[in-house]
């Protein structure tokens, strides 16, 4: 004899299984409920009270370009800690990639001024200096930074740079040869050099960088480099004779 069901029974067997269903759908889209409260914390830095974590955090979104929430992040790490001078530096790096030349520098100034020995804060100052044409503010950051990396062949190559935009060719030489007191074989210093002591007329020193830059260019076969101090080599050698008078002719207008 088959057995019948009342009808109620199967409609709440029906309703049940619908929702088992749905559940078990949900669970293989990934669930439907969302993340749990755990990782909600795990992945909103608002939630984080550690200020590393949240500059690491900005990073990551500085890195795709997504500047606005990387400020954001970078202040809620300044709420928490407002002596925290890496999120300052974070934020002086993040405006000044984003152009945004006076927001940078304040940041800058403010990590200095929470730390004082904060070479790389300087280093953004000096960049941002750099840019804006305002080369001997950035040359007083760069000595500074150089009172205690002495033997940073980069810091005394960025030196040489400010000032000969400076036209201080004479500082400029003297920070081109420290590097490469340091740095024996740092290329563009010696690059760099021909066109200094050229600028200087000292024509014995220009021709002997211009054979160290050849050697150097042999050796790591930079054939660009090689072009440069052969151009270099010809150019000298046409003016190195010259009399005032002749040099004027060449280098001064109306030109002959």
């Amino acid at each position: 004899m088959l057995l019948t069901l009342p009808p109620r029974i199967l409609l709440r067997d029906r309703f049940k299984l619908f929702h088992l269903s749905l559940a078990l759908l949900c669970l293989f889209l990934n669930g439907c409920d969302g993340p749990t409260k755990e990782e909600n914390v795990k992945s909103s830095p608002s939630q984080a009270s550690d200020p590393a974590e949240l500059v690491k955090s900005a990073v990551n979104k500085q890195e795709t370009g997504a500047y606005d929430e990387a400020i954001n992040i970078l202040n809620q790490a300044l709420e928490i800690n407002a002596q925290f001078a890496p999120a300052n530096y974070q934020k002086g790096l993040i405006y000044e990639e984003w152009d945004k030349r006076e927001e940078a520098l304040k940041e800058y100034k403010k990590a200095i001024e929470i730390d004082p020995a904060y070479d790389d804060a300087r280093l953004g100052l000096a960049s941002v200096y750099g840019k804006s044409v305002l080369n001997d503010l950035a040359v007083e950051q760069l000595l500074k930074v150089a009172e205690t990396r002495k033997d940073d062949p980069e810091i005394h190559f960025k030196i040489a740079l400010e000032y000969w935009y400076l036209q201080d060719i004479p500082k400029s030489a003297n920070h081109y040869v420290r590097v490469i007191e340091i740095a024996p074989e740092h290329l563009q210093a010696h690059l760099n050099l021909i066109s200094v002591y050229e600028r200087m007329k000292n024509w014995g020193k220009a021709i002997e960088e211009i054979e160290i830059v050849k050697w150097l260019a042999g050796e790591t076969q930079n054939q660009p480099a090689m072009n440069i101090a052969e151009r270099k080599l010809k150019f000298i050698k046409g003016r190195m004779n010259l009399t005032e008078e002749e040099m004027k002719r060449k280098t001064e207008p109306p030109f002959n």
